[in-house]
């Protein structure tokens, strides 16, 4: 089993369009929508980062869906229709220490 800290509750918080994470070491983290949508690693999203551009991302934009991956992610659906990134917990935490 391992030590790393894994989400004890995940709320999307539609009024300031973030995404609340209580980790099970204490630690709550939150996320603006718009960070998510341009932190996304799916091979799209990869493809424009390595080309230098940016991922087209509105700051309006709003998380519509949040579906579990396993025991290790979460997948976020868009308002923009984007719903292919995978958001593993290791990911979020690195997010979270870049913030």
């Amino acid at each position: 089993m391992s030590n790393e800290p894994i989400p004890i509750e995940i709320r999307q918080l539609a009024a300031s369009r973030e995404l609340e994470i209580n980790w099970s070491d204490g630690l709550v983290s939150r996320f603006k929508d718009a960070a998510l949508r341009r932190a996304c690693r799916c091979t799209t999203c990869r493809q424009l980062a390595a080309k230098h551009e940016d991922i087209p991302c509105p700051e309006d934009i709003r998380i519509l869906s949040i579906v579990p991956v396993g025991s290790y992610a979460m997948q976020l659906g868009f308002d923009d229709g984007h719903d292919r990134g995978i958001f593993p917990w290791s990911y979020l935490r690195q997010l979270e220490c870049e913030a």
